[in-house]
């Protein structure tokens, strides 16, 4: 693992190529039409095709007073209980309506504008829906975000057990804030600009989320912002400062927009303040205020009236030659219209200095002596038209692509010829139009880039001569789809191959100078002299100083291993210092396990920890059934510790009359399904197979379709995909005596045919490999998936906030009328490993570890120090019940499947029966085998491979008489452990 720094890029940069491969899979956008007909146009289309003229003067504001609540929900509260807004406001709480009526003398476009004020301290932002006249005028008019303010606790640094500097805790600001309404997605220098008509409109305000305080709404004419040449003439009497320096580093924000926007730790000897062989925090990490809209203020004063100039020491090495851009604000307004988009270009590897400037002329900012704030937002403004023609092309090559299907049958004949314009007549039409839309963005994005032959363009470049080329000879597309829009190397590739680099606006920052007009900043790096020195000594203090992320066992200390990223420990080391270690006076050695596979390596040559936390939820009974791990029920509190988890937790982890392993995080599968497209289709929920095959011919009217869990994995279905189907008919795998399969079992074989007949009879598609990327577009706008989907649409999909939701999962509904939902749930697990000579200081350990209050505050320092994408999903259901990571209506659902856990009890063969219960299916679904015989054929392998290793573990001897049965674990004995 490298830093925490590379972990969080890693996350952000797998977002982003999620992103881009699902707009690669073409079937992502073959519902495009269907969107058409059943959801608003989004903003872009809306701008492009509605010819909207902004009011140049006027609007209005409405006060809370004046408002009727007709909604219960609601309260008018008095100024007192205002929290100093200094008039009445209106209390919303999650989920409630506001509707209020304005009177406009003009017809037009208008902005809208809201006083808030956030009073919980939640992690998550306030998100509103907003209609004019009952109606959405566009689809990012279902979701807009308004941001809380955030600080750091401090900015004197503790230090943890390496003399690294230790992030501060950070808190909520609570103020009242104004935001003119903006697109969640890009922060356009143009707030979204709503239409209406003279006279009353009537505004409709939804809040998503969040308990919010509303002031004043008004409605605005076009912003006016004057350009420099306006704003030199405005101040051109004042005074210029000739001589002054003032420095603020970048770390030393005194607010920001998201509690996990950070400094950022290296001991880069360019950079303030500075320690070889320390991590000091001394910059402002690039990758965590990236997104659209994210932002940091600071707080600096001058001494004197007049115009001063400002520099930034920055670094922006992760876009290459595309220049990242940021708005500036000063005391809490952009100035003039070339701050509300200014760019600052590629710098590679290294910090330089910007010296904020107008067409090349240095920008003079005229300051009032006193207290100043300056803002940076990242905004991706100047990328919106070019993003939107790019996912454009991609759809319409996507629909080309399913016309030309249609008519094939999807099946290539490399000797038929084909005239496909007599069936589609517009396809030359459609090819040409497409080149031509990306040869205008290349150009647009080559002058961004500046300059004609960018590397990161030259895709765009060969994908318009790729069109071309087709459009000259359409029948050369029908046997060449995979070359148009489905392969690895396919012009829908190369088109989606730049759509990453245009959201994002990542630029770290070491420091920023407000000087004189006369004074230059100093050089952004060292020269070479000291650049040499500083490298050998850092090259000594290598080998002297102690490596937290490096793998070791230390003597007289309690050794754990966690297989986690690097924020994970992080956390987890701190915690243990100033929690547990404080408590107990225990010391705890925590490193990184790179690789699990090498923990049995470890055992082997008897440099095992004493402790491993995150152990995959199938290492427990591998390595306890080989006498590698400690059985847990030798702790006399053990059954009174696991009081607090489900016994059926704990069925991963038995062999014989022994535990190995405590539950440490949880899976969930759960039905996700699209509000915005059910409520159009008018579809219900679906709670069991039988209600969900009623709904399929509807969706697949619209070329939509539903995701089953064996959609989403490879050709080797995993119990995790096949298993809940049995249990849900409940059927059987084992016999009692683990000697063989009964998979024979008529719930068994009833649970199997559903299996097989939802791809062989109702059509399902066999594989969906990216389930986020079909949700998120539409194609698939409902089905079952697990937790790793949650945290992508959470962060993800920013465009369908609050228009999907989640719910129990399917099940089957048995004789009494009750519906079993059984899913597996646990993933990882906490053990100890039988060569410790400390088991006792590691059962501590664990127990402190697993207990609600430190899972609890666990999960609550990741998410506010490194964002929403960290969330702790913790198997102790209590601590679960507790997250704020969670909308509370999702944690209820959540709760409610967690309360249908199912585990998958283990067989020293189950390897090779869940390998041939995946070759049944696989038989059944592609080869037209019955389902009867391919059970058969794997009832006779898996029976084999059963007393092969019954016999290794010494349960059969070698006549295949059972010496001892292998009993099967189930939660009625883990139940009776805790009496």
């Amino acid at each position: 693992m490298k830093g925490m720094k590379t972990v969080k890029n890693a996350v952000k940069k797998a977002l982003c190529l999620l992103l881009s491969l699902a707009l690669l899979l073409s079937s992502a956008f073959l519902c495009r039409k269907a969107h058409a007909e059943i959801l608003e146009p989004n903003y872009y289309k809306v701008l492009s095709e509605v010819t909207v003229d902004m009011v140049k003067s006027g609007g209005t504001t409405v006060k809370p007073s004046e408002i009727i609540l007709s909604n219960s929900n609601l309260k008018l509260l008095p100024e007192q209980e205002s929290m100093n807004y200094g008039d009445e406001v209106i209390l919303m709480p999650p989920e409630s309506i506001l509707t209020f009526d304005v009177n406009v003398e003009q017809a037009g476009g208008y902005h809208i504008m809201l006083d808030y004020f956030i009073p919980e301290a939640s992690m998550r932002n306030l998100s509103i829906a907003l209609t004019v006249n009952g109606e959405f005028q566009f689809y990012e008019s279902r979701n807009i975000k308004l941001p809380a303010v955030w600080k750091d606790k401090t900015q004197e640094y503790d230090q943890d057990r390496y003399g690294n500097d230790i992030y501060p805790r950070p808190e909520r600001v609570f103020k009242w804030q104004q935001a003119v309404l903006n697109n969640s997605i890009y922060s356009l220098s143009t707030p979204l600009v709503f239409n209406l008509k003279a006279g009353k409109n009537t505004i409709t305000i939804e809040n998503n989320q969040v308990e919010v305080m509303i002031g004043n709404i008004s409605i605005l004419p076009a912003l006016k912002v004057p350009t420099y040449l306006e704003y030199k003439e405005m101040h051109k009497d004042k005074a210029v400062i000739k001589d002054a320096m003032q420095t603020i580093q970048g770390e030393a924000y005194t607010e920001k927009s998201e509690s996990y926007i950070r400094g950022g730790k290296s001991n880069n000897y360019n950079l303030y303040p500075y320690d070889p062989g320390k991590k000091k925090i001394n910059h402002l990490d690039a990758n965590v205020w990236q997104e659209p809209g994210e932002s940091v203020t600071y707080t600096f004063d001058v001494k004197e009236d007049g115009l001063y100039s400002i520099h930034f020491k920055y670094e922006q090495k992760d876009k290459k030659d595309f220049p990242v851009f940021k708005r500036i604000y000063i005391d809490g307004k952009i100035p003039f219209e070339e701050f509300n988009e200014y760019s600052f270009p590629f710098t590679r590897n290294s910090f330089r200095n910007e010296t904020l400037k107008v067409n090349g002329e240095k920008v003079f900012l005229y300051l009032t002596r006193g207290s100043h704030t300056l803002t940076l937002e990242s905004t991706a403004s100047p990328y919106f038209e070019t993003y939107e023609n790019l996912i454009r092309v991609i759809s319409m090559i996507s629909d080309i692509s399913l016309e030309i299907k249609k008519i094939t049958g999807n099946k290539v004949d490399k000797n038929r010829d084909w005239n496909i314009e007599e069936y589609i007549p517009d396809i030359r039409q459609d090819l040409l139009e497409s080149a031509y839309v990306l040869s205008s963005e290349y150009k647009k994005l080559s002058g961004i880039v500046g300059k004609e032959n960018s590397s990161i363009l030259s895709s765009l470049k060969v994908a318009v001569k790729r069109l071309q080329k087709y459009a000259e000879d359409p029948d050369d597309l029908v046997n060449n789809l995979d070359q148009f829009s489905q392969g690895s190397s396919s012009i829908s590739q190369q088109v989606a191959y730049i759509l990453p680099e245009l959201l994002i606006q990542p630029m770290a920052i070491d420091c920023f100078y407000i000087t004189g007009v006369d004074n230059e900043p100093p050089p952004p790096t060292v020269n070479f002299l000291s650049a040499f020195v500083e490298e050998i000594r850092k090259l000594i203090l290598s080998f002297l100083t102690k490596d937290e992320n490096v793998q070791k066992i230390e003597k007289d200390k309690l050794n754990v291993w966690v297989n986690g990223s690097i924020p994970h420990i992080e956390v987890l080391r701190e915690k243990t210092d100033s929690e547990f270690t404080k408590m107990t006076g225990i010391q705890v050695n925590i490193s990184a396990m790179k690789d699990e596979q090498k923990l049995l390596l470890a055992v082997s040559a008897g440099s095992a920890p004493d402790v491993v936390l995150g152990a995959s939820s199938y290492r427990p009974f591998d390595f306890a059934l080989r006498g590698a791990l400690y059985d847990l029920r030798q702790f006399e509190d053990f059954g009174q510790f696991i009081k607090d988890f489900p016994s059926e937790a704990f069925v991963p982890f038995v062999v014989d009359d022994g535990c190995y392993g405590i539950p440490e995080t949880a899976n969930f599968y759960v039905l996700y399904y699209r509000k915005d497209i059910l409520e159009k289709l008018k579809l219900e929920v679906p709670e069991t197979w039988e209600d969900t095959l009623k709904i399929l011919p509807v969706l697949s009217r619209y070329g939509m379709n539903f995701n089953t869990l064996i959609a989403n994995v490879g050709a080797m279905k995993h119990f995790g995909a096949t298993v809940p189907f049995i249990q849900q008919f409940e059927g059987k795998i084992y016999s009692d005596d683990g000697s063989r399969v009964e998979l024979d079992d008529p719930r068994t074989i009833e649970a199997f045919k559903l299996m097989t007949d939802l791809y062989t009879r109702y059509s399902l598609p066999e594989s969906i490999a990216n389930f986020y990327s079909n949700f998120r577009y539409g194609v698939t706008p409902i089905g079952m998936s697990d937790f790793n989907t949650y945290i992508l649409l959470k962060n993800a999909a920013p465009e369908i906030t609050e228009q999907w939701g989640i719910a129990p999962g399917i099940g089957v509904k048995n004789s009494e009328g009750k519906i079993l939902r059984y899913q597996p749930v646990i993933s990882t697990a906490s053990i100890i490993l039988k060569s410790s000579k400390m088991p006792e200081k590691g059962w501590e350990y664990i127990k402190w570890w697993m207990s609600t209050d430190t899972q609890v505050s666990y999960a609550n320092d990741m998410q506010l120090r490194f964002g929403p994408e960290y969330i702790w999903n913790t198997a102790n259901f209590k601590a679960f019940s507790q997250s704020t990571a969670f909308d509370e209506k999702d944690k209820k659902v959540i709760l409610e499947q967690y309360a249908h856990i199912k585990e998958i009890p283990r067989n020293p063969a189950y390897f090779a029966v869940e390998r041939e219960l995946s070759n049944a299916w696989n038989k059944v679904v592609f080869s037209g085998m019955s389902p009867r015989t391919a059970i058969d054929q794997a009832i006779i392998t898996s029976n084999r491979e059963i007393a092969k290793k019954l016999k290794e573990f010494g349960y059969m001897d070698s006549q295949g008489n059972l010496i001892k049965p292998f009993e099967m674990a189930t939660a009625e004995k883990i139940e009776s452990w805790k009496e």
